[in-house]
């Protein structure tokens, strides 16, 4: 599981992730039960090809059998330099694509299997639960931003992939001003709203709540905290970094299991310059004496 964030101003485009990596570690014999690990030292913030003006970040399924993200990112930077965009959506578009293409290769039976289930008109409970765990571990999406060097206009795509689609979906352009979270955002959203969707959702399927979603809607509004319309780009970053921060505080002092944890790490595009590092893990971080706080930062 991951915290990721986007924060788009009109100066450019903030990213934002913890590093924590979940993995399951099969048992040794055929009957032995596997457990999961948790990593602190993967990295899901990333600059599109070097020396760019693009920069992505995701969340939910960490690769792909037959190809990392690192180098399908790195495919896709090349297919750039040998064909260029017209517009950031058309970039969006792209990897969209681009990814659905590897992910539909190395997941076809999972993805036929999910929609064998999707298209029964009754499941039984135990196919409910196969098809949740389906989607539970094989979603996820990336969010996708910058600018390019013919407009300089910031611009950031939120894309999904999941087993129950049946081709790429539809990007979403992000607005100015307002931020964005995915993987574990539950905090972030009772933080910001007062309420959180999966919270909202067993409210209104409770048989105690007679209402209705407005109703509801309207009894939390007022709890909602507003936010300023754009924020200048160091207080995002600041924004940014906080709500991730603050996310991996939670769950570590919570119940819940450790699935965000690790460096935080936080990149920025400005209108005026490329891709920087404001926070980034050395390749030495998981040895490193300075541990989780052994981190590079970039000046200015």
């Amino acid at each position: 599981m991951t915290i990721a964030a986007c924060y788009l101003s009109a100066d450019g485009v903030v990213f934002g992730a913890d590093s924590t990596a979940t993995m399951f570690v099969s048992g040794k014999g055929p009957n032995a039960p596997g457990v999961r690990r948790h990593y602190n030292f993967a990295q899901k913030v990333f600059q599109v090809g070097e020396n760019s003006t693009l920069g992505m970040t995701m969340w939910g399924l960490g690769s792909l059998a037959s190809a990392s993200y690192r180098t399908l990112i790195a495919q896709f930077a090349d297919s750039l330099v040998g064909q260029g965009a017209r517009s950031m959506a058309e970039v969006a578009d792209r990897w969209n694509q681009l990814f659905w293409g590897a992910y539909q290769r190395d997941c076809t039976e999972i993805l036929q299997r999910a929609q064998q289930l999707e298209g029964k008109p009754a499941r039984t409970p135990a196919e409910q639960v196969e098809l949740d765990l389906l989607r539970d571990s094989f979603s996820g999406g990336f969010c996708l931003g910058g600018y390019l060097m013919n407009d300089r206009t910031p611009a950031a795509f939120e894309i999904l992939f999941s087993p129950a689609l049946t081709a790429a979906g539809p990007i979403r352009p992000l607005r100015v001003g307002w931020p964005e979270f995915w993987g574990c955002p539950n905090l972030m959203e009772r933080l910001l709203f007062g309420i959180e969707q999966s919270l909202f959702s067993a409210i209104r399927q409770s048989d105690k709540w007679t209402g209705s979603g407005l109703d509801l809607y309207e009894l939390v509004q007022p709890f909602i905290l507003g936010q300023p319309s754009d924020l200048p780009i160091r207080d995002a970053i600041d924004w940014v970094h906080a709500s991730i921060y603050t996310t991996i505080k939670t769950m570590k002092f919570s119940h819940i299991p450790p699935v965000c944890g690790g460096p935080v790490e936080i990149a920025v595009i400005t209108t005026d310059r490329r891709f920087r590092w404001v926070r980034h893990k050395k390749f030495d971080a998981a040895i490193g004496e300075g541990g989780l706080f052994d981190v590079y930062r970039e000046p200015g």
